[in-house]
């Protein structure tokens, strides 16, 4: 019996090492396509990387760092930010903000970079919108843009900070197909795939912390609730989350690696 105690609690204790100081600094690539006959020919093959959850800590700054130099390795044409660039169990200094505005600068898009507000940023959203301007990203802050490429049809980029006025950003003077909606809780989505929306980049879940084979995401955060894993499908509209690069409270991660996505359009 002693053992077998024994045994249980060095694979626990190494169970949480592993969470601890490996997994939670571990990097990896996820790529998915993104297949829609609604896609202008002309977007065929555009390349766009989403990445989510920063949730920066000043000890930390070698991730993001590595976040850039990933990012940067894979040429993207258009990158996309889902919120929580900021940790509300943090304080910052005015060197964490010029840190933040210079290494987010350096992240480089052929075409265009764009972000949406996190929960965590709220509380930090002056400093928040004067980094994204500083480095040279669209913050779509319950707005939208039409996104031209290579001819006349565009897409339609839509931003949300909270879903009060989708209808609206939907309905434009230009006439486009594809929609793409950004937007940083995952559960919005039941709600938005009552619209015309084609597909839907979100994050905020951090992909449950500890991920379960099978089954997914163990734990739960407001506005994660139901929508926590990679991706899903409701009402023709496609969800696809990022699990994000950061944690909130507890430095953890078990089976489920800080990634970030990469996305091709074919038609």
């Amino acid at each position: 019996m002693k053992k077998i105690i024994a045994v249980v609690l060095i694979l626990i204790i190494s169970i949480f090492l592993y969470g601890k100081y490996f997994e939670v600094n571990n990097f990896k690539i996820k790529e998915y396509t993104i297949n829609n006959n609604k896609i202008p020919k002309s977007f065929e093959n555009l390349k766009i990387v989403h990445f989510s959850d920063i949730l920066y800590v000043s000890k930390n700054k070698d991730k993001l760092t590595n976040l850039i130099e990933n990012v940067n390795k894979i040429k993207p044409d258009i990158i996309i930010f889902s919120g929580d660039l900021f940790n509300n169990n943090e304080k910052y200094s005015t060197e964490d903000f010029d840190f933040l505005k210079s290494s987010l600068n350096e992240m480089e898009a052929s075409l265009y970079k764009y972000a949406v507000i996190g929960d965590n940023d709220k509380k930090f959203l002056d400093n928040y919108k004067d980094i994204l301007y500083d480095s040279e990203f669209n913050l779509l802050d319950n707005q939208n843009t039409l996104l031209f490429y290579k001819d006349i049809t565009p897409i339609n980029i839509i931003g949300l900070t909270n879903i009060d006025n989708v209808a609206e950003l939907l309905d434009t003077d230009v006439e486009y197909e594809y929609s793409l909606a950004i937007v940083h809780e995952p559960d919005n989505f039941t709600k938005l795939s009552e619209y015309d929306i084609d597909t839907i980049l979100s994050g905020h879940s951090l992909g449950g912390i500890i991920n379960i084979p099978y089954y997914g995401g163990l734990l739960k955060k407001d506005g994660a609730k139901t929508y926590i894993n990679d991706y899903y499908v409701l009402n023709n509209t496609e969800l696809l989350i990022s699990n994000g690069l950061g944690y909130e409270k507890y430095n953890f991660r078990l089976l489920n690696t800080p990634s970030i996505n990469i996305y091709r359009f074919e038609k």
